[in-house]
């Protein structure tokens, strides 16, 4: 889980946290698909869904899973924060 800048959601509440999962691919996989959710400061589930990544962007993890966290925030159009 990892802090956003606050995205106000009018009626529902405030997103200040983006959290990602990613789902299970096998071993010769080119993709992998993510599920997401946008919390408030409370935990409550604001929105959710999933993110598939390209070729490219699997090609490019590496070691570093906080890259997985910027890639679905930059698909949600969200800033982390630290």
């Amino acid at each position: 889980m990892v802090n956003i800048q606050p995205v106000i959601f009018p009626i529902v509440g405030t997103a200040t946290k983006l959290t990602v999962t990613v789902l299970g691919f096998a071993t010769n996989a080119k993709s992998c698909g993510t599920y997401y959710a946008l919390l408030t400061d409370a935990n409550v589930k604001i929105i959710e869904g999933n993110y598939q990544l390209t070729e490219a962007e699997f090609a490019s993890w590496g070691i570093d899973n906080n890259y997985i966290n910027k890639v679905v925030a930059d698909f949600l159009n969200v800033t982390i924060i630290n």
